[in-house]
């Protein structure tokens, strides 16, 4: 699986300088949450994420990434209860972004024709129910050359695993991490002290990336809501 391959090419017209370090983002600040694998199918676990982020009034630094048609057995617009709940989320300040089209496989990893009908199907389906994407999150991060032109061309911000591909052609590396992937309690302290330390320490935008079903397995929420008070009491005390 590739991982973003262009990179190869950006790498040798942006400067070195400014992929030296995870970068402060704007539209992002200091730090955003973003939620993997938006769907139906995970509407409860979802409902039980929204209810530690809120608590925190962490809405606003919060991005859902929305499968349009999980596995090809669920367009969302067969679920108006999954709909409104992102109509309601949105209403409060979540974003609402786009997580490919069916998952399926490496779905993107495709020619630039096919990445363009996937994309293509993806947006029609948010944009049926009101909402339009400014960022795109490739299923396992998987994206070809073509396919990334394709999604770029479309004027989306694509989150990598690593980097951040901006419209306008420009490169910047995040700090993008995922602790509570079946989370065991036996880890839950090393990976509390791994998330304070490398949010605390990165100079530049911190991603919080978690998903649906597998934060919700062990100690993923107990994670979730020390954390989330870690990040609220920083900006409480202007540290944020």
């Amino acid at each position: 699986m590739k991982k973003l391959p262009i990179l190869v090419v950006v790498l040798v017209a942006v400067s070195s300088s400014s992929l030296g370090e995870p970068a402060y983002l704007p539209q992002f600040g200091h730090f955003a949450i973003l939620i993997h694998d938006v769907s139906p199918v995970y509407l409860p676990q979802l409902r039980q994420m929204a209810a530690i982020i809120d608590h925190y009034g962490l809405q606003n630094e919060t991005y859902l990434f929305v499968i349009p048609d999980h596995a090809g057995e669920h367009p969302i617009g067969d679920y108006p209860e999954f709909v409104a709940f992102l109509r309601n989320l949105s209403g409060e300040g979540y974003h609402v972004e786009l997580h490919g089209y069916d998952h399926i496989g490496d779905e993107f990893e495709c020619d630039g024709a096919e990445a363009k009908k996937r994309l293509d199907l993806g947006l029609g389906e948010l944009e049926d129910m009101g909402f339009s994407p400014e960022y795109f999150i490739a299923p396992r991060y998987a994206v070809s050359d073509e396919a990334l032109e394709v999604l770029l061309g479309h004027n989306l911000t694509v989150i990598g695993g690593d980097f951040i591909y901006l419209p306008n052609g420009t490169v910047e590396p995040v700090l993008n991490r995922e602790y509570t992937w079946y989370l065991t309690g036996p880890l839950l302290n090393y990976q509390l002290e791994s998330a304070r330390a490398s949010y605390r320490n990165t100079k530049g935008t911190f991603f919080l990336s978690i998903h649906p079903k597998a934060a919700n397995s062990g100690a993923g929420m107990e994670f979730l809501e020390e954390f989330l008070k870690l990040v609220w009491e920083n900006w409480k005390d202007g540290l944020g």
